[in-house]
């Protein structure tokens, strides 16, 4: 009876399903133009241009001449010559206003305390702006090297390039995830219940060994045919995801993202001095 039902009804699903899918993809195709749309002009009008000046005030030795160039940076930033809003991210917005509140602070009282504050917040600006630039530089041409390539070539070898491309793209993300199996199937062995390993046993498993040796096995394999692929991707079109300082996608992962915790940690690590020295 209810087969018959939906049957009859089977045309009007369809419309329904296929409106709903096309609103969606409609949505997600104007959504990322206006992504596109803003991160170009991000990129070429704020961000660019503060990178470099600023990168160039970092590498200035002279403090003096530093923080002369520091005000010039402020004085040539605001809100008076440009919309603020358009660095499009609010912790670089937060960071901006802060160290230029410090800035005021030490052009009406030049002690040393609030140099070495004005200094340290320049430089956390300094690395966030980095970031920030780096990220939309990657985001507008990540494929750019690829169609650079492709563009003329026949579609159907084309098509064939783009099977590489597509499993590096994917395994990059399925070995994270078996990498992060691996990690909690570990930590819970030696600090969990074992409850994991039981589940295992029950999928025909003896022990923990062989349940990390069957992962192991699956890991190496998505972790070859990703380096093959990677390889085939590199010698067409260097380096497809326009990364910056990439060797291969699991290094750089986890090169990433030691980098990533260790500039947390010195971020951190300046914001307790920062509040000691108010403090102080």
């Amino acid at each position: 009876m209810s087969f018959d039902f939906i049957k009859d009804y089977l045309p009007v699903i369809t419309v329904v399903l296929s409106a709903i899918i096309a609103f969606i993809s409609t949505i997600r195709h104007k959504d990322l133009e206006r992504f596109y749309k803003n991160a170009v002009n991000n990129l070429e009008q704020i961000i660019e241009p503060m990178y470099y000046r600023i990168k160039y005030i970092e590498g200035i030795s002279n403090t003096d001449q530093k923080l002369k160039n520091i005000n010039v940076f402020f004085e040539t930033y605001n809100f008076k010559t440009i919309n603020i809003s358009k660095m499009g991210n609010r912790r670089l917005i937060d960071l901006f206003f802060e160290t230029e509140a410090v800035l005021n602070q030490y052009l009406s009282n030049k002690d040393d305390k609030t140099e070495e504050l004005l200094l340290s917040k320049v430089r956390r600006l300094h690395r966030a702006i980095e970031e920030e630039y780096w990220r939309l530089f990657e985001a507008v041409y990540k494929d750019y090297n690829w169609y650079k390539k492709t563009v003329d070539m026949n579609y159907v070898f084309r098509f064939l390039l783009r099977i590489p491309l597509f499993l590096e793209k994917t395994l990059y993300a399925v070995t994270w995830i078996f990498f992060a199996f691996l990690f909690i199937i570990t930590f819970e062995y030696f600090f969990g219940d074992g409850k994991l390993v039981e589940v295992g046993r029950s999928f025909g498993a003896e022990g923990f060994q062989d349940i990390i040796l069957v992962l192991l096995m699956f890991f190496f394999i998505l972790l070859i045919i990703l380096y093959i692929a990677g390889f085939i991707n590199s010698v067409f079109a260097g380096d497809t995801k326009q990364k910056k300082g990439i060797e291969h996608y699991v290094s750089v992962g986890l090169s990433s993202l030691i980098e990533k915790i260790h500039l947390k940690i010195k971020d951190w690590k300046e914001e307790r001095d920062d509040r000691e020295r108010k403090n102080n």
